[in-house]
């Protein structure tokens, strides 16, 4: 009987182990030979049959990502790399796998692994987004790759707060407040994505890169996204920063502008 339950139990891992290896061969390789290439001064793009789409989105992201680029210091272009995909879901298991085709991940347009930025053709955007949601998301994902080669592991929020800000992050208004309340200190510090959208971090996240950079200036923000060292950055605890940026946000001025 134990035998029998050993060799049971031997061939239910194996199996499982073999589900988890199948799941991810779509991981394995971000190009397929079937890609065309756009090469570019700051960035180079892979796409599949959707050219029109991928060449505006290539036009958009190369002279936009210029600015992104000596905003965050860099003076020639690193190994960032763009790859379009014809449909949503294929987009979706190149970063979870095969699960993806089984998961409502509607929304779930564009991300980056690393320093490679995966997205869907604005020719096919899904259900939830348009074309030019799709086209506009690829500076959002390019700043995330940037981001990447200065701090490999940064925390969510910073490079949540960092890609907004830089691209696509919405000027803030007071209103929000009235039907949200601002982030806790234990929020902002968690890497969990879920949570960062629940505590409304895609509303606030790029207000807290704006606070920093207005108030230390940008070297100092420059520092922190290298370092994530508060202290040696700012001369204050990460808790100190915190409450003086929820201040800000309470009492945000009017004529506020985010960077350009």
């Amino acid at each position: 009987m134990r035998k029998k339950v050993s060799k049971l139990f031997l061939v239910g891992t194996a199996i499982l182990i073999s589900s988890c290896i199948t799941n991810f061969i779509p991981t394995m390789t971000l190009k397929s030979k079937e890609m065309n290439e756009l090469a570019g001064k700051w960035i180079h793009v892979y796409y599949e049959k959707e050219e029109s789409a991928a060449k505006d989105v290539f036009e958009y992201a190369d002279s936009g990502t210029a600015l992104i680029a000596t905003k965050l210091g860099f003076e020639s272009r690193p190994d960032v790399n763009v790859y379009i995909y014809d449909t949503q879901k294929k987009m979706q298991t190149k970063k979870y796998g095969y699960v993806a085709l089984i998961l409502d991940l509607d929304w779930y347009i564009g991300d980056n692994i690393g320093t490679d930025v995966i997205l869907t053709s604005p020719a096919n955007p899904g259900n939830v987004h348009d074309y030019n949601n799709n086209k506009y998301a690829v500076l959002h994902e390019i700043v995330h790759a940037y981001v990447s080669v200065l701090n490999e592991d940064i925390a969510l929020w910073l490079t949540e707060g960092v890609a907004l800000y830089l691209s696509n992050g919405k000027p803030f208004q007071k209103e929000y407040l009235e039907t949200m309340g601002v982030p806790t200190y234990k929020e902002i510090c968690s890497n969990n994505p879920i949570t960062f959208s629940d505590c409304g971090g895609y509303t606030f996240a790029h207000i807290y890169i704006e606070y920093l950079e207005k108030t230390y200036g940008w070297d100092k923000v420059m520092q922190l996204i290298k370092t994530e060292d508060y202290q040696a950055s700012f001369g204050k605890s990460q808790k100190e920063i915190y409450d003086e940026w929820a201040e800000y946000i309470m009492n945000y001025p009017d004529n506020n502008q985010k960077c350009d």
